[in-house]
């Protein structure tokens, strides 16, 4: 008992010294600190880079070119000196190309839509750790809640089983009765200790998730302490957050505002454009290029030349082993297995907002009647030991009563969990679950 009572008050020292906690802060922590995040930016200024280099590609390529030597000959057999002709040749150059291609045009286009993508990824990324760093949040306070109610079990059942032991010197009942309070206990007590080392975990996550421990003190002395009187008073997970208000509406939404699915959208529409490109390798490709240069020679006279050019270029393709027709039948191939994956995806998120609304739908209900069971198991136990007082139930039976409030306690708490958790992966799903709709 001794032991039961240091673990108690470990526990309870633990989450004593804790300060204020709230969702928006665990958050803001999460977005700040979870590397998903940082890495997603960057991608994101990456494909900014990209676009800058695409459009670039339509200005034309300068090159500068210098040079300077000298010119030495010797005749044979006369060796007697070397030759000089042309000492000292110096020459400057200035190329300038101006390709003239529609497949830049399509790169830009892509790259555009590759930024839309790496946003897109960016955007997911934020959903997905903010669903983890809410459930996290949750999952500590669910963990904490059914905490109190092992321990107000484990309490509840000591004072049972002294009160037992005490009508058993009275011989008010029997050795059995006895070992029966005994064997509750130590189940209650093994329950405790999973819900300690559960809360354990928990926490653990979520500091793996938010960066740190959760500065939380779960309960305040007087306001949201659970307590078995009052059922309604078990709802200190705090408000739903907002969702859509049909599934229909989700669905709409889901399509419209999904990063993930939005992805396969502009991927489609970049397998399109590289059909686009691969048809263009069948024709033909036109450049312009110009130069300046000046060359000067200097031995017993000084040269001087100008040189001035233009040159249009039309490159025909005629013959390439066949690497175009493979490319554009490659190209075709990668565009319908785009258009697959869209609709597949467009499918999946369908289900998986339909699933999400109708488990939201079916644990509204069954909180409902799990609130009716904590009430009558509230009443039974409260009856089952008052019939007990006049001899016409047993221990057994004030002990079954107790352990069926319990279980209905902790089903309770299991599915408030599971009802705001529903909540935000539903939000997710939506593409809604962001600081701009949770208004932090």
């Amino acid at each position: 008992m001794q032991f039961i009572l240091t673990s108690l008050i470990i526990v309870m020292c633990h989450f004593s010294i804790l300060k204020a906690e709230d969702l928006k802060s665990v958050l803001k922590d999460a977005y700040t600190f979870f590397p998903d995040i940082k890495k997603s930016q960057v991608d994101f200024q990456n494909a900014k880079k990209d676009l800058q280099i695409s459009k670039t590609d339509f200005l034309p390529s300068l090159e500068f070119s210098a040079s300077q030597g000298r010119n030495l000959s010797k005749s044979f057999p006369d060796t007697s000196k070397f030759n000089f002709t042309g000492v000292n040749p110096t020459s400057f150059d200035i190329d300038i190309t101006q390709p003239l291609s529609y497949t830049k045009v399509i790169n830009l286009k892509q790259a555009k839509n590759s930024l839309k993508i790496s946003d897109l990824k960016d955007k997911s990324v934020t959903q997905n750790v903010l669903f983890r760093a809410s459930k996290a949040y949750y999952t500590v306070l669910k963990d904490y809640f059914l905490l109190d109610v092992s321990r107000k079990n484990e309490e509840n059942l000591i004072k049972k089983l002294e009160a037992t032991e005490k009508r058993f010197e009275f011989r008010d009942v029997t050795k059995t009765d006895v070992f029966q309070a005994k064997a509750r206990l130590a189940e209650a007590t093994s329950k405790r200790i999973e819900a300690e080392n559960n809360l354990e975990i928990s926490i653990s996550d979520f500091e793996t998730v938010v960066g740190r421990k959760p500065d939380i003190n779960w309960f305040d002395a007087n306001n949201s302490k659970i307590t078995t009187s009052n059922p309604k008073d078990w709802s200190k997970f705090g408000e739903l957050p907002k969702i859509p208000s049909s599934l229909e509406q989700s669905i709409d939404l889901g399509l419209k505002n999904n990063p993930d699915y939005i992805q396969t959208l502009i991927q489609y529409e970049n397998a399109k454009f590289d059909i686009k490109k691969s048809n263009l390798n069948f024709t033909p490709e036109f450049s312009v290029s110009g130069s300046v240069g000046k060359s000067l020679e200097s031995s017993r006279s000084l040269e001087r030349k100008d040189t001035y050019s233009v040159t249009a270029e039309v490159t025909v393709p005629l013959f390439n082993k066949g690497h175009n027709v493979l490319n554009l039948e490659k190209s075709k191939n990668s565009a319908i297995a785009s258009m697959k994956s869209m609709e597949t995806k467009k499918l999946d998120l369908t289900f998986q907002i339909q699933s999400a609304w109708k488990k939201i739908e079916s644990t509204k209900s069954s909180i409902t009647s799990l609130e009716l069971s904590v009430e009558s198991n509230l009443m039974a136990v409260e009856g089952v030991s008052k019939e007990a007082g006049v001899g016409t139930r047993t221990t057994l039976n004030i002990l079954d009563a107790e352990k069926e409030l319990t279980q209905s306690e902790s089903n309770l708490v299991n599915s408030q969990f599971q009802l705001i958790i529903s909540c935000f992966e539903l939000l997710k799903l939506c593409g809604l679950l962001n600081f701009s709709y949770l208004e932090i």
